[in-house]
């Protein structure tokens, strides 16, 4: 005769069962939502055939009429060159109560060294390396440390761009 199995085993058996169809339905479901994500990336990355617009170049917007993009390089030659040197009791050719020296270019941000060649800014007095600054201020009017204007004092300000109305047409397929 079978005698009916203890109480404890038959209740194993149904949460291990019941773990396995969790475990299992949980399996299932990631396939289903790996493959929902991989449909709705594809969908939502496709690329519409639209025909390109025509570009047509203007100039840059500024927001400041009162600067011109950068310095003429007449204007950059007045500023005062000198030979860097570590040793203060050299004479620099500069009047030296005027720099703010902060022993590094903001532009390359490198060290000075002995005999490089260095440009005073004069209306700000910061010091950068010749060949840095020269790059910088052809294309900047300002100091690239203090953001000071470094325009002549002959400079007319205030001349604004001409308006310029640009019409873009574009088709959009459809024949519209």
């Amino acid at each position: 005769m079978m005698e009916s199995p203890p109480i404890i085993t038959f209740v194993v058996n149904i949460i291990f069962y019941i773990i396995l169809g969790v475990l299992v339905i949980l399996w299932l479901l990631s396939i289903v939502f790996r493959r929902y994500r991989a449909y709705q990336y594809s969908v939502n990355n496709r690329q519409a055939v639209v025909p390109s617009p025509t570009i047509i170049p203007f100039p840059p917007i500024t927001t400041n009429y009162d600067l011109p993009p950068g310095l003429e390089t007449s204007v950059i030659d007045t500023f005062p060159k000198f030979f860097y040197s570590v040793r203060p009791d050299q004479d620099i050719g500069v009047n030296s109560a005027t720099m703010k020296m902060t022993g590094e270019c903001a532009v390359c941000l490198g060290v000075f060294e002995d005999d490089e060649t260095l440009r005073l800014l004069p209306k700000c007095g910061h010091v950068f390396h010749a060949d840095c600054i020269d790059t910088w201020l052809r294309m900047h009017a300002t100091c690239p440390f203090c953001r000071a204007v470094l325009l002549p004092e002959n400079h007319q300000s205030g001349e604004r761009p001409a308006r310029v109305e640009v019409v873009i047409n574009v088709n959009d397929g459809t024949g519209r």
